[in-house]
């Protein structure tokens, strides 16, 4: 019940579907000053969330800061979530946030992490595609060893990632003695440390520290349609966050 209460909240918390559901009631009413005020305020709506630097700056406040330290650790956990439906271990598909893969793989090859944990089965209600099976084929056909890989394909959220990769690790290591770092996309990771703090995994977060974002002046001023998607993804996150909160996942 969780998972599709999730699924129609992401749905709902869509910029576009606010945006589009005032343009279409400035059409259906009939009185001329809430069509105009449902117009107005659609065109707000839009201006608003298709501003980059206004993204930007709630981006910013969102993601965690975390100063890393020069130190190995024994696993990096691989959240799942980057991958097409579509996808085949032939052909796999990426989606935008497959940063988040990237960083593993930079990670392993510098000897920071000793092995990875592949977080995640499929987000989707109706697909069978296991995410974590797919993503081991790609990194061993790149040339990393099959046994520094281990997949956790059950999960079909952020809950489950931390729930199941909790019980592998308290199986291989009862002692706890282990340090882990968490591997996700920024907007992700807030809700996935927290999560992991939950099952008293000690985990570290992986951020990433980017050069300053340049903005030209017709990015501030003209809308880019792209912002619209971004701001989809982060207020979900944010909402996702709270309402884990509310039922105690962390």
């Amino acid at each position: 019940m969780f998972f599709i209460l999730s699924k129609i909240l992401s749905f709902l918390v869509d910029p576009f579907f606010w945006i589009l559901s005032l343009f279409i009631l400035s059409l259906l009413v009939k009185k001329k000053f809430k069509r105009k005020s449902y117009f107005i305020s659609g065109l707000i709506l839009i201006l608003f969330f298709s501003n980059g630097l206004l993204f930007k700056i709630i981006n910013d406040k969102w993601n965690i800061d975390f100063n890393m330290v020069e130190k190995k650790y024994d696993y990096g956990i691989l959240m799942g979530g980057m991958i097409s439906l579509n996808s085949t271990p032939e052909n796999i598909h990426f989606l935008k946030n497959n940063d988040r893969l990237l960083n593993t793989i930079e990670l392993y090859q510098k000897g920071i992490i000793e092995k990875i944990i592949i977080s995640g089965a499929s987000g989707s209600m109706s697909s069978e595609i296991k995410e974590a099976s797919l993503l081991k084929y790609f990194l061993v056909d790149i040339g990393i060893p099959n046994e520094k890989i281990i997949i956790e394909e059950k999960s079909k959220n952020t809950y489950e990632n931390a729930l199941f990769c909790s019980v592998m690790l308290n199986k291989m290591h009862p002692n706890k003695n282990t340090e882990v770092l968490i591997i996700t996309s920024n907007y992700h990771m807030r809700r996935s440390v927290a999560c992991f703090n939950k099952m008293n995994i000690k985990t570290d977060p992986y951020v990433k520290k980017t050069t300053k974002y340049h903005f030209d002046l017709e990015q501030i001023i003209i809308p880019q349609s792209n912002i619209l998607f971004d701001w989809k993804v982060l207020l979900h996150e944010i909402i996702g966050y709270y309402t884990y909160k509310l039922v105690g996942y962390i």
